[in-house]
């Protein structure tokens, strides 16, 4: 019987400590994924005028690889990018 007891009696999970961790970690993620969100959003409005550019002037031509790379960068700033709210 003491050991059901036991197993119902659970401590606290979350003690102070742990959660001054969690909201630290919470400051710091957000503080480094605020930045980064920003230039992902910017980088997904100039990175077409960027490849635009790059191709009048001739610098680089269209290939697979170059058509591949250019839809990743592309889509992984539109991902990264997509919760920003510029002001």
């Amino acid at each position: 019987m003491s050991e059901v007891r036991n197993m119902l009696s659970t401590p606290n999970p979350d003690p102070p400590a742990h959660t001054t961790a969690r909201h630290l970690a919470s400051t710091v993620s957000e503080s480094i994924m605020s930045p980064l969100r920003a230039s992902a959003f910017w980088a997904t409005i100039a990175l077409p005028l960027l490849a635009l550019v790059l191709l009048v002037a001739g610098v680089v031509s269209i290939s697979l690889l170059t058509t591949a790379g250019f839809l990743a960068a592309y889509g992984a700033c539109a991902i990264a990018g997509h919760n920003h709210t510029p002001n």
